[in-house]
């Protein structure tokens, strides 16, 4: 992976000759978790204005220039990052390099386009709040991790109504400067470095600083949230994970694979397809640099909501994950591969990777990272890494009730 640097701005790029598209991405170190209380959801909101018009671009342009050749153009904000990206055939590179640039260094951040803006985020905020899954998950991320890491990067009605026109352009000024951003570029970049100096870089420098991760917290009893015209008890089993750094992450990553990741998965095969109480059931890592929450998920109906948890307890108490290791190395490394085959997938992974780190390990190397770990390595850290509380999170129709503590395995 070629990495080179114009006005401050560092440019990863990785040719693949042999496609015909190219995926693009600046990723903006800067998330929700960089904003002040009162200000939750800034960053979303100028994600979303800065679409709606730039200096040299209108709204429509904007659009049109990508998806009349059959592109895609989006972005989306984490935490620690906010991401703007497109994907397009080759040929569209130049304007389309144009058009995302424009979009990160240069929006209008017009009174008009921000109160458009303010009506559709507060839609999209009352939407998640109608999902239970939505729902569960916001409820689990800030009772585990307070502070900044665990709010919504939607923010809150409340605070979304407040922010203003201004407030967004001082959070840009303040925030998008060319050392808190990175171009990642992959597919076919023919003339991408000549194409690279014609973009308008503004030399604007900010030492800006990542908020402290959050530190882990257990719910002693059940958060149980209720909501109307539900039938289903949707469950979390929420327990302490890895950070992106640590040097079992790829194991914590090899036995999720094992654990939840599909129909052949351990606990799909152990609750759904021998004890048939759920349709679905799944197993997730979220990792920061340094911390991270290790989660299960399931629905069902409350008739069987107990007697789900005491089956993924016993069968999650008796796993041995050395009997699963062939199937978790080769199904982790086989789903790497084929998203290494696609423009996008390079891409999603070097954006991943850039979030925390100044480079990118070749995916060769990576690859090595997962093929390293034996069995023995693999049951040794699931023994440890399962054992101990997890939290239970919960939301469930009217009138359910359920008095459980957190588990232990």
């Amino acid at each position: 992976m070629k990495r080179t640097e114009v006005h401050d701005l560092s440019i990863y790029a990785e040719e693949l000759p042999y496609v015909e598209t190219a995926s693009l991405a600046f990723l903006v170190r800067i998330g929700s978790a960089h904003e002040g209380d009162s200000q939750a959801g800034i960053s979303h909101f100028l994600e979303h204005v800065s679409f709606r018009g730039t200096k040299n671009f209108t709204m429509k342009e904007l659009k049109y220039s990508v998806e009349s050749v059959g592109g895609t153009l989006n972005a989306f904000t984490t935490p620690r990052s906010t991401v703007y990206y497109a994907k397009i055939p080759s040929f569209q590179l130049r304007e389309t390099l144009k058009v995302l640039s424009e979009v990160v260094f240069y929006p209008l951040i017009r009174e008009k386009d921000v109160e458009i803006e303010k009506r559709i985020i507060l839609e999209e905020i009352k939407m998640t709040l109608e999902n239970p899954e939505d729902k569960l998950y916001r409820s689990a991320l800030q009772s585990v991790w307070k502070g900044p890491y665990g709010r919504d990067t939607l923010g809150s009605e409340e605070t979304v109504k407040k922010i203003t026109a201004d407030d967004i352009r001082k959070y840009h000024d303040e925030k998008y400067v060319a050392n808190r951003i990175k171009l990642v570029a992959t597919g076919n970049l023919e003339d991408f470095d000549d194409i690279v100096k014609e973009i308008d870089i503004p030399q604007s420098l900010n030492n800006v600083e990542d908020p402290e991760e959050p530190t882990f917290k257990h719910n002693d009893d059940v958060k149980l949230d209720i909501m109307k015209d539900i039938n289903h008890v949707h469950v979390l089993l929420i327990k302490e994970g890895l950070g992106k750094m640590s040097a079992d992450y790829e194991k914590m990553m090899v036995l999720d694979t094992i654990l939840g990741s599909g129909m052949s998965s351990y606990l799909f095969e152990m609750i759904r397809e021998r004890l048939g109480t759920v349709y679905e059931i799944y197993s997730f890592a979220y990792s920061l640099k340094s911390v991270g929450i290790y989660g299960i998920y399931f629905s069902t109906s409350p008739e069987n909501v107990q007697k789900t948890l005491e089956e993924i307890k016993s069968s999650l108490t008796r796993f041995d994950a050395s009997k699963y290791h062939e199937y978790g190395t080769k199904r982790r490394l086989g789903k790497f591969k084929m998203s290494m085959e696609s423009p996008s997938g390079v891409l999603n992974y070097m954006v991943d990777k850039l979030v925390y780190l100044d480079d990118v390990i070749h995916p060769k190397e990576y690859e090595k990272l997962i093929t390293s770990i034996s069995p023995s390595e693999l049951r040794n850290f699931s023994e440890k890494f399962l054992s101990g509380d997890w939290s239970v999170f919960a939301v469930a129709p009217e009138g359910f009730k359920w008095n459980v503590s957190k588990i232990k395995i």
